[in-house]
């Protein structure tokens, strides 16, 4: 046994390769399903490690360095060089690791790595390859394993604890280097995680990462892809991001989004129904009239709109709802670090009526100033005759400014 006395322990500085997702020396689990934008996030981060940029809604800029990719489905030439052209990648900095086709006897398989984290001599070489980079000028700051199932090859009999003594290996690697391991996989059914009840996770990649990411499709929007934090256990949860894939590239929105995976799990999966029910309806125009009452000012920031909804007793749910039910409009201030704002818009697409209600501006949680039975069936009757009206299609809450 070899104790040591924390006096003797140097505290060292937490770093990241993207604040708050990607921590350096650590090992990091990316997840989603089949063709949800997994691999086109990882090169895009990959291009931003390249060119010493930090990562999206990260002002500050980052360390350059170079990026090791395990490639075990997607083509160099085809996919990841185009993307990564589209990316702004400097590709003197990328180097890959590529899968190759299987014999003909075997060709009903996808592909067999041409070598794989099987043996500690194996985890071995990449330590070798860091350090020869590192002596080149090129430290290495993010390794991509694309998927992690490809790499990860450990036969069946064996595949629980040689699985969890390679990933241990990796994880000592990254801490000696400072290298971020991001690993990216797909969720199995035969998966067991701490969250396996919806969200399979294989345990031994779940134990082993301390920061784990979801890629899902949004509820109402196919195309909008949104990255949601798992388990984050190196900061407190940060918010997710949202982002939409066009011409081989990612692009960001430009405000995070205050969702977690369990959060979005628990929406996803509620029964749906063709119409409201009179709770969640009574909800909507709840929390619209409090909406409405603090944007009836002016803009406001939308940090302060989100805090106040909480304590309020607004759900994030309700309050996504009720921006898109108003029309409301994002925006940002034009000054030097402009902060991002809500505000109400000159017309709206579906206006919900103000109701005659005693409103007290100074209270501290609507449920003191919502006082009107009748305001839930007024509601539901205007967005009837609206729908009747306009000839209104589900999807287009677009509001007309």
């Amino acid at each position: 046994m070899d104790l040591k006395c924390l006096f003797h322990i140097k505290a060292k500085p937490r770093g990241w390769v993207w604040k708050g997702v990607i921590p350096a020396g650590q090992l990091s689990l990316l997840i989603g399903e089949r063709s949800v934008g997994k691999s086109m996030l990882a090169l895009d981060l990959a291009a931003r490690v390249t060119q010493g940029l930090g990562g999206p809604y990260v002002d500050e800029a980052g360390k350059r360095g170079a990026v090791i990719l395990f490639i075990g489905q997607d083509d160099l030439e085809g996919t990841v060089r185009v993307r990564l052209d589209a990316a702004g990648a400097d590709e003197k900095w990328v180097h890959c690791v590529q899968s190759e086709d299987l014999d003909q006897e075997d060709a009903e398989e996808f592909c067999a790595p041409r070598w794989a984290f099987r043996e500690d001599s194996d985890v071995y070489t990449l330590g070798t390859y860091l350090d020869g980079l590192r002596k080149m000028g090129q430290p290495v700051r993010l390794i991509v394993i694309d998927p992690a199932s490809v790499f990860l090859d450990i036969p069946d009999g064996q595949r629980d604890i040689k699985l969890r003594g390679m990933i241990a290996k990796l994880r000592d690697l990254a801490a000696r280097s400072g290298t971020a391991i991001l690993f990216l996989a797909q969720p199995s059914n035969s998966g067991i995680g701490k969250r396996s009840t919806w969200l399979p996770i294989p345990r031994a990649l779940a134990d082993a990462a301390r920061s784990v990411w979801m890629i899902v499709r949004d509820i109402d929007e196919p195309e909008r892809r949104l990255l949601l934090p798992v388990n984050t256990h190196l900061c407190e949860t940060p918010d997710g991001f949202g982002f939409t894939i066009r011409d081989n590239r990612i692009e960001w929105e430009p405000e995070p989004v205050s969702l977690t995976a369990e959060q979005f799990h628990v929406m996803a999966t509620e029964p749906k129904s063709s119409a409201l029910d009179q709770e969640e309806l009574s909800e909507l125009s709840r929390a619209a009239e409090w909406l409405k009452l603090r944007l009836s000012d002016g803009y406001v920031l939308s940090t302060t709109v989100r805090e106040e909804a909480r304590g309020n007793k607004v759900s994030v749910k309700t309050l996504r709802k009720t921006y898109q039910l108003l029309g409301c409009v994002k925006g940002k201030e034009t000054v030097a670090d402009g902060r991002w704002f809500w505000r109400l818009p000159g017309r709206m697409a579906i206006a919900i009526p103000s109701n005659s209600i005693e409103v007290d501006r100074t209270a501290s949680n609507f449920d003191t100033f919502f006082r009107n039975e009748g305001n839930l069936w007024s509601v539901l009757r205007f967005v009837k005759r609206s729908f009747e009206d306009s000839g209104f299609q589900a999807g287009a809450w677009e509001p007309v400014i």
